[in-house]
């Protein structure tokens, strides 16, 4: 007998060729980007230090090439298909106000369960109050899945919006297109020499790793002895869409979708410093720098634009409009100071002394409350790259804000670091300003 489809089964087989051909068309492009976009590889020798690191980690990788091909083919099938979103503006402050309401509830629930555990110990062996929260928790994530791919629609038309004002735009529309995910970011292992403070090296591992995974990494390959590791939580990152972490925070979530925006856009630049990323750690922290100013003041265009209730809990800012730097705490001063000391030390080439002294102040920290794991030459490589930080000790911070103030507009600022090339470009924009290069915080 012939088998004769009705009209929704119809249907139902044409999105499913439309999402086969979108993935392959992903991939094809994923293929070309790998391929004309990183180069030719070579085979590093045995006893090389990426051949060490991929040995260690790759039972613990994340599969990027897998997410990007996913996530590409799902853009494309939003940009093709736009998601049903509500058209009022209140209806959708009151979407993106329900997921962060989840959002808080699941961190209030996932605090419950880890105190629990904590307490108790072993699974086995806590009560039924730790079930009823487990399926809690299991239907909040559910019901927060349910309308994050809304969330990400409206939120990323917010902030095109004020790209849109802000000349952000080729043929019309924002360039480039917002595009993120709400995800758990992949946890990352930074890599420095142990004589320098060098962000030498990233490798992206699978989100949410434990303690225990992450030092039995670092300590294989602090084993080379060339090296410092240090395995830590990001808070988004700047594939395509961008990878941004969940947050019940509306200004802290905006500025990292806007944080992660900036890198795209740099990177749309042919000769651009984000060609230089991992190469040359002053274009690194200009990069990172630049895209943490950027990130607070569209993180407060949109709020003061589309979320007014938010604007009595965002922080100062200058008579520009541009994000204040806030007060240094106790803990900002304390990593400053041994920051600087650290620095001193290696550059007598005092490596040993270097390190038992950021154990001491590390324990320290732990008895004063703060939750130190791990303070390492790594640990200072990561977190150094954002020199806006009231902890920083880098003048790049400073001049980063002092060139945005000096520009006329926040793309005229951002298509200047766009064109830089290299850090001597960097130091001729600084002198065409009159900024000190010694600047300090």
């Amino acid at each position: 007998m012939l088998w004769i489809p009705d009209r929704k089964t119809l249907k139902a087989l044409a999105r499913l060729k439309r999402r086969r051909r979108r993935r392959r068309f992903a991939r094809i492009l994923l293929f070309l980007f790998l391929i004309f976009g990183l180069g030719a590889a070579t085979a590093p020798p045995a006893g090389n230090l990426l051949v060490e690191v991929e040995t260690v980690t790759a039972p613990y990788q994340f599969d990027f090439i897998d997410w990007e091909s996913q996530a590409i083919a799902s853009e494309i099938g939003r940009r093709l298909i736009p998601l049903p979103v509500p058209t009022n503006e209140v209806d959708q402050r009151t979407l993106v106000d329900r997921y962060l309401g989840l959002e808080e509830e699941i961190r209030n629930v996932e605090r419950d369960l880890d105190q629990i555990y904590a307490t108790n110990g072993k699974q086995s062996d806590v009560s039924e109050e730790t079930k009823q929260l487990e399926q809690k928790l299991a239907k909040l994530k559910t019901n927060q899945a349910d309308i994050v791919p809304q969330v990400e629609t409206i939120l990323a038309h917010q902030l095109e919006a004020v790209l849109h004002d802000e000349g952000f735009v080729i043929a019309g529309r924002a360039f480039p297109p917002v595009a993120f995910r709400l995800i758990d970011p992949p946890t990352a292992l930074i890599l420095s020499p142990r004589d320098r403070i060098q962000n030498q090296h990233f490798v992206g591992l699978q989100p949410g790793l434990d303690n225990n995974i992450r030092t039995q990494i670092e300590d294989k390959l602090d084993q080379r002895g060339d090296i410092s590791s240090y395995v830590v939580n990001v808070g988004g990152l700047g594939s395509y869409p961008t990878i941004v972490i969940n947050t019940s925070h509306l200004p802290g979530l905006l500025e990292t979708i806007s944080h992660e925006w900036v890198h795209n856009y740099l990177f749309t630049f042919p000769t651009n410093i984000s060609w230089g990323y991992q190469t040359y750690p002053k274009l690194t922290t200009i990069n990172e720098t630049t895209a943490t100013i950027v990130g607070k003041e569209l993180s407060r265009k949109v709020i003061t634009r589309f979320y007014p209730d938010w604007i009595d809990r965002l922080p100062p800012v200058d008579n520009q409009g541009i994000p204040i730097p806030r007060e240094p705490s106790e803990f900002d001063l304390a990593m400053r100071r041994i920051r600087l000391r650290v620095d001193q030390l290696l550059a007598a080439g005092q490596i040993e002394e270097a390190e038992a002294y950021m154990e001491v102040e590390r324990q320290k920290l732990v008895e004063k409350g703060y939750n130190l794991r791990k303070l390492n030459q790594a640990y200072f490589a990561f977190y150094g790259s954002y020199a806006f930080g009231p902890d920083s000790i880098d003048p790049i911070g400073p001049q980063i804000r002092q060139l945005r103030t000096a520009s006329s507009s926040l793309k005229d600022f951002l298509s200047r670091v766009g064109w830089l090339n290299s850090y001597d470009d960097y130091l001729a924009w600084l002198d065409e300003f009159k900024i000190n290069i010694d600047l300090k915080n």
